[in-house]
């Protein structure tokens, strides 16, 4: 390879890495600017985070290729595709709501809580039932302005009652309505930002990238 098909393929490398999380910051900066929180299962958060982060671990595949390490290289494939799918496991019970603060979270929180029929007590940020068969962990990310609720139970009784819990959660939801929060125009402008850089790199090696493309496809 020359010095050009080097430049070519760090190029793409960056563009690859930044644009998913330019476009992560935009979603999520537009999700904290609209009127009403929104309710997401902890997987589904967790699988979109890692859309965003996982072609980071792309970068070490031209140098390995290169080198004819093959064989490390689907050593390290291998290992990530088992934690992922081991913290995928985990997050597997809870949910996560963006756009809401941390008290009007835990007054939706309890209606929704009485209202599936659920009894029990507050211990600072954890909820648990009278006969302590379902605890529910609150979690807040300022950064994000989220708050993530960690679901434990054992009974079987109790967990086919969470769609259902799930379902007044979200109707609670709905009924908020709010200004845009400043934290979301900034995580827009940042997604904005970060979404110029892949632009204006693909730009300055347009016909770089225009070469390389063609001789790939022959």
């Amino acid at each position: 390879m020359f010095a050009g098909d080097y430049q070519t393929v760090d190029v793409l490398m960056l563009v690859g890495n930044v644009l998913p999380i330019a476009l992560y910051f935009l979603v999520l900066g537009l999700v904290n600017s609209h009127a009403r929180p929104f309710l997401i299962t902890a997987r589904t958060d967790f699988v979109t985070l890692s859309c965003a982060l996982m072609p980071i671990l792309l970068w070490p595949l031209p140098t390995f290729v290169g080198s004819g390490m093959t064989w490390l290289l689907i050593v390290g494939l291998v290992f990530a595709a088992g934690l992922f799918v081991w913290m995928l496991k985990t997050a597997g019970t809870g949910f996560v709501i963006y756009n809401i603060d941390q008290s009007c979270c835990r007054r939706i929180l309890d209606g929704a809580i009485r209202a599936t029929g659920f009894k029990g007590r507050w211990t600072d940020d954890t909820w648990q039932d009278d006969a302590g068969l379902v605890a529910i962990h609150v979690r807040k990310f300022a950064l994000l302005r989220n708050i993530t609720l960690h679901i434990e139970t054992d009974d079987p009784a109790a967990a086919k009652r969470l769609p259902q819990f799930a379902a007044e959660l979200d109707r609670r939801l709905a009924t908020i309505a709010q200004l845009p929060s400043t934290r979301g125009v900034c995580l827009v402008i940042i997604g904005v930002a970060l979404m110029i850089l892949p632009m204006w790199m693909v730009g300055r090696h347009i016909h770089d990238i225009v070469e390389a493309v063609s001789n790939i496809l022959g």
